[in-house]
């Protein structure tokens, strides 16, 4: 690879993406510059995103690259690249999104290169869904018929349609195994039971409807029938960029490594070992390991008290964590209680907040474990707030008419933004579409929310802009409480029907009809999952909603799981010691990275609610590594003397 980034080119990106006046030190400068297969370990805070955009931005100015070769970045989510198209000028987003670039998840890429036309080239046919929701629909039609299924996954205490969803197909035969890499434990291929999982999974499949996981079975099964399908992606691509890529599967890494050679184009990947909070339990090690990496060893986000605790409240310490001078933080709190107290917890970090006078939100409490484990007496976050409630994506619920879909959209719209409003609207309606028996003409599959969008855009632009207007209208009087279902749902009926024909008799039970399908939540002005007290607004949630966010304070909250609370395992590592025996176990490691996200939010003030008799005898160790320890009672007589 001969591109040469100059220092021209670094200040160029810097204009666009940095404060006036800020530059990138040397060791963003140093990957910006590399033109090497090498990853980079990057701490909490560190502009990492920025960094890659600067690289990329600055790579489509020297499109087109040499042998006529483009870029493929590679994220887990869609906001990297919404951020990306946001940042770019003009010209550079002409050079970047169109082909040879490709810009998008690991699981469209294998969806749209590998799973797609494998599974065509295999069935003769077009699936019909690459999708969760569609797929365990599927699934559970068949599974509500297999009563000998059922008798044995009870027997076996096991989650009978999720079990039997999450079954691998193995890529050679398209046997059912546990995995990718192991049978059914203790189920031969010569039993009934076998023959009828395998039954309903390759019936599944063989109409067209597969899961996530499904994709990359399909996709290493084409990979290993047309092994030079990996010539096409050398051809294309020169440089491949993986974001986040700690939290990357064991399986993405087989397919990604299957596809991408490191002697033949550029990877580099780029994430936070620390951070690897989304791998499954049958994935507790992380599967990155970073190759010859470079580091951003200093964050923008907090100063000294919370690097302090970071550098041992973590399983890995290749980098040095350097704290952001300019960024002033507050003493470390540890807020005790004893049993029956917990719900005080709140009251008493709402008081932190008033001590230190902390100029801007957001402040969150989260925790690890959000299921309601109350009634077995175990800490989790609605001990701590029992109006908590998890909902589930937009993109992840399907209910069985229109009313249902508005009234779910009304109410979670005061803890979900103005996107998921309206995704939860297009979901709808390509549910309403597929009741309807309309499929994608080019492909005769069934709308997805993005088809619907691709296909209304084509056929009636001004419309679609028009019917976007109406939704961001809705979403604001849903906001304030002046949006009636009923007609919410009619105005979304009647815009379905001026794009696409739908027989009025088909339509009569999903479209009109006016039963809820789910329970709703009390009408309130008050988001579910946040907590006032004297003018202050608590966001409560888990660790993993808030992965990637920045705060003004950040309460951890004490959960039980696995059989010990956090402060069980991590007692240690608060004081500042790294034991090494602890570092070896797997239930440790896991409550460090959770422990090490949830303490890196912060900018201004880190607090740690605890059971009192978990502390009990360590005070003094403690406060010597920059703790200061305070009974929720006294935080709460303070709240009431200052009231």
């Amino acid at each position: 690879m001969t591109i040469k980034i100059t220092e021209s080119d670094i200040a160029y990106a810097e204009k666009l993406l940095l404060p006036e006046g800020q530059s990138f030190d040397e060791e963003r400068r140093a990957f910006i510059r590399c033109m090497e297969s090498r990853d980079v370990i990057a701490c909490p805070g560190s502009g990492k995103t920025t960094a890659l955009l600067a690289k990329i931005l600055i790579l489509a100015r020297k499109m087109p690259l040499e042998g006529d070769r483009g870029i493929c970045v590679l994220t887990h989510t869609n906001v990297a690249i919404d951020e990306i198209k946001r940042q770019a000028d003009h010209a550079a987003a002409d050079a970047l999104f169109q082909y040879p670039n490709f810009f998008g998840t690991i699981q469209g890429f294998v969806d749209k290169f590998l799973a797609m036309p494998g599974y065509r080239s295999e069935f003769e046919k077009p699936i019909v869904a690459i999708d969760n929701n569609r797929f365990f629909s599927e699934i559970k039609k068949h599974y509500s018929r297999a009563f000998g299924l059922q008798t044995w996954m009870k027997m076996h205490n096991r989650d009978g349609i999720s079990t039997l969803g999450n079954y691998w197909f193995h890529p050679k035969t398209l046997e059912i195994w546990d995995n990718l890499d192991a049978p059914i434990n203790k189920l031969g291929e010569h039993t009934d039971t076998y023959r009828t999982i395998r039954n309903i999974r390759r019936d599944v499949l063989k109409r067209g409807f597969l899961s996530f996981n499904d994709a990359y079975s399909i996709a290493l099964r084409y990979l290993d029938s047309v092994p030079t399908i990996c010539q096409a992606f050398q051809d294309r691509f020169c440089m491949v960029f993986l974001d986040e890529a700690q939290d990357t599967s064991k399986h993405q890494f087989r397919v990604l490594d299957a596809v991408f050679q490191p002697e033949n184009l550029i990877i580099q990947r780029i994430g936070d070992p620390n951070q690897a909070i989304f791998n499954s339990d049958r994935e507790r090690n992380m599967v990155w390991s970073p190759k010859s990496p470079l580091h951003f060893s200093d964050s923008q986000r907090y100063g000294n008290t919370i690097s302090r605790l970071l550098s041992s409240v973590r399983v890995h310490d290749e980098i040095s964590l350097k704290a952001c001078q300019l960024r002033k933080t507050h003493p470390p709190q540890i807020i005790t209680f004893s049993p029956g107290e917990e719900q005080q917890v709140l009251y008493a970090f709402a008081e932190l907040i008033h001590k230190y006078a902390l100029p801007e939100d957001p402040y969150y409490a989260i925790g690890w474990i959000g299921k309601d484990n109350t009634a077995e007496g175990k800490l989790c976050i609605p001990m701590y707030f029992p109006q908590f409630k998890r909902f589930q994506k937009s993109s992840s619920r399907q209910f069985s008419n229109m009313v249902s879909y508005a009234a779910y959209a009304i109410q979670i719209v005061n803890i979900e933004c103005a996107k998921c409003f309206f995704e939860i609207i297009l979901q709808g309606i390509a549910h309403a579409l597929e009741d309807a028996g309309i499929k994608v003409e080019e492909s005769d599959r069934s709308y997805t929310p993005h088809a619907v969008e691709k296909y209304w855009k084509r056929q009636d632009e001004k419309s679609y802009n028009e019917f976007r207007s109406q939704i961001a209208s809705s979403y604001l009087r849903a906001l304030n409480s002046h949006l009636n279902t009923i007609e919410f749902r009619d105005s979304i009926n009647a815009i379905i029907r001026s794009i696409w024909s739908i027989d009025r008799d088909e339509e009569e039970t999903f479209l009109t009809s006016d039963t809820i399908d789910f329970t709703t939540q009390p009408d309130t002005k008050k988001p579910i999952n946040q907590f006032s007290d004297s003018g202050i607004a608590i966001n409560i949630g888990t660790v993993h909603s808030v992965k990637g966010e920045t705060h003004s304070a950040t309460l951890y909250l004490e959960t039980y799981y696995q059989r010990k609370t956090d402060s069980k395992r991590l007692i240690e590592f608060l004081k500042g010691n790294r034991p090494a025996d602890a570092l070896k176990m797997v239930y440790h490691i896991q409550n460090l990275k959770m422990a090490h996200v949830a303490f890196s939010r912060p900018k201004h003030l880190l607090a740690f609610a605890c059971q009192a008799s978990s502390v009990e005898g360590c005070e003094t160790e403690l406060k010597n590594n920059g703790w200061e320890i305070s009974l929720v009672s006294e935080l709460i007589n303070n709240r009431e003397g200052r009231a």
